[in-house]
């Protein structure tokens, strides 16, 4: 048999998450783009044999590199996910400024609580997309 038809294939998952539900996920494989993946979707793509590169893109912001070896005719599983905390992540931030603002407005309390976890939602928001930019997205390897 040929060696150039038999074909590994790499599948690629993407769950649900709030932060980045309506935007896609570039993916890059050995340096050349391989394709986009949007939310809750799980993607197909047959690859050579052999060693392979993988990070995805969102942006400037993305994920370390995954180094992966594939043999003929193997199935490779990989998981793209948004940072740490990333799917609970705009909820609590959100239920947190709304409750600050509310107490703030509606009751004239101002409560150092809340408003210290605002300053840490939004520190840890921009510590991953600047110096944490490389780690914004994660890549999780099966098998």
């Amino acid at each position: 048999m040929d060696p150039q038809l038999i074909k590994s294939s790499l599948k690629i998952k993407r769950n649900s998450e709030w932060a980045n539900k309506f935007r896609s996920f570039k993916l890059v494989l050995d340096g050349e783009i391989l394709g986009y993946i949007e939310d809750r979707e799980v993607k197909e793509f047959k690859i050579s044999p052999g060693k392979h590169t993988l990070k995805a893109k969102l942006g400037w912001c993305g994920s370390k590199p995954v180094i992966f070896e594939v043999m003929e005719g193997e199935e490779k599983l990989v998981e793209v996910k948004g940072f740490i905390f990333s799917s609970w992540f705009l909820p609590v931030a959100l239920l947190n400024g709304i409750l600050y603002f509310y107490l703030e407005v509606v009751y004239d309390i101002s409560s150092i609580i809340l408003a210290f976890l605002m300053f840490f939602f939004l520190g840890y928001l921009l510590y991953f997309i600047t110096f944490g930019r490389n780690h914004y997205l994660r890549l999780i390897e099966y098998n």
